[in-house]
């Protein structure tokens, strides 16, 4: 009876200490066991002793750096200025009164600025005036340009007759030099005759030689003017010219290259101080194989252009974003030298929008970091 009692007390002494032994654990599956296990930290970027920071992959995934291959030709600050559509002057027609006269204003009322107007329209009527003595001068020179027509006349019928012989008898119709001299003659008479026959007239309609918009009307109807006198000027509609205004000295020396917003490229004419000496004036011509497009845009219309502009001299042009603003008031631009180093280029200075950054410290070819450069700067 002792033994069989002391094998019993012996018992739950040991069932007690194996539940001693399992008190606070947490039993948990093995699959969530390995879920609940923490992820492997990243390693932090360390400063070489260069001066360099090793990054490694996935820190720089982490930091979402962005990089691009640097040129100091290619890459430019781009700027936009509003400008005025103007005519050029230089393809711009004076229409002059052939002789003196008084001016009347054609049924459709007299021209004025900026009227668009088609070639051979009537632009205003000339009276002529004229002394007995000058009539009866015009009218004996008609009457020997006459005689002189008939003369004509006869020298390429008869010149005709030749050619017509010589192809019947198996020559070449082509080569008489005499029959396009006397075809030549006669015409330039005829329009002699008919422009003296016209000034013997009551008036004289004086006709647009282009299509084009009128520029200037410098005289008004009924006005007495003399012959060769300017009475307006027409602009072609196809030859635009692009003024902009700005308050940015030297701007004009380093403008690289302009365009409208479709595209079209411009050629820069000129800089000239305003009267006022408040700014500038720059001048941009579409070139003659670009006119058909520009003159879509009628003179006085407002259009955008986008200047490409060369860097100030001792600076170079980055993105922006790159150029990362230090303690010490200059700058510093993140270069991607191996798969995980990258090297910081000391800068004078950046601009505020870090686009232009004073130094001459880049190397055509050089990757530079263009998003996150920042967040590098962080860990110097």
């Amino acid at each position: 009876m002792n033994g069989k009692r002391i094998a019993l007390i012996s018992g739950v002494l040991l069932l007690s200490t194996v539940a001693l032994a399992h008190d606070g654990e947490v039993h948990r599956d093995p699959a969530d066991a390995a879920t609940a296990a923490p992820a492997a930290p990243v390693d932090r970027p360390q400063r070489l002793a260069d001066g360099s920071l090793q990054v490694s992959k996935p820190m720089q995934r982490l930091l979402k750096l962005r990089t691009e291959r640097w040129s100091s030709a290619t890459l430019a600050a781009v700027q936009t200025l509003v400008a005025e559509a103007r005519p050029q002057p230089e393809f711009a027609l004076d229409l002059v009164a052939p002789e003196r006269g008084r001016l009347e204003a054609p049924d459709g009322g007299w021209p004025l600025p900026g009227q668009a107007v088609k070639a051979g329209a009537v632009l205003a009527w000339l009276h002529p005036q004229l002394s007995q003595q000058e009539i009866a001068e015009r009218r004996a020179k008609i009457a020997t340009l006459e005689q002189q027509l008939v003369i004509i006349d006869v020298n390429v019928e008869r010149q005709q007759m030749q050619s017509d012989a010589a192809v019947a008898a198996g020559g070449s119709a082509g080569g008489n030099i005499w029959i396009e001299k006397y075809l030549a003659d006669r015409d330039a008479m005829r329009a002699n005759r008919d422009l003296l026959a016209q000034s013997l007239s009551d008036r004289l309609p004086l006709r647009a030689a282009v299509s084009g918009r009128v520029l200037s009307v410098p005289v008004s109807p009924g006005a007495i003017v003399e012959a060769g006198q300017p009475l307006l000027r027409l602009a072609d509609p196809n030859a635009v010219q692009f003024v902009a205004i700005h308050q940015q000295p030297g701007l004009a020396g380093r403008i690289a290259a302009a365009h409208l917003a479709d595209g079209q490229t411009l050629r820069l004419r000129g800089e000239e101080p305003l009267a006022d000496g408040s700014g500038w004036r720059l001048r941009f011509d579409a070139p003659a194989s670009a006119h058909v497009g520009a003159g879509q845009l009628a003179s006085g219309q407002i259009a955008s252009l986008r200047v490409s502009l060369k860097p100030l001299p001792g600076t170079v042009a980055v993105p922006p974003g790159a150029c990362v603003r230090s303690d010490d008031g200059g700058g510093i631009v993140w270069v991607h030298r191996e798969a995980e180093r990258y090297e910081a280029r000391k800068l004078a200075s950046c601009s505020g929008d870090g686009v232009l950054a004073t130094s001459l410290a880049l190397v055509d070819g050089d990757r530079i970091v263009t998003e996150g450069a920042a967040l590098l700067s962080q860990y110097r």
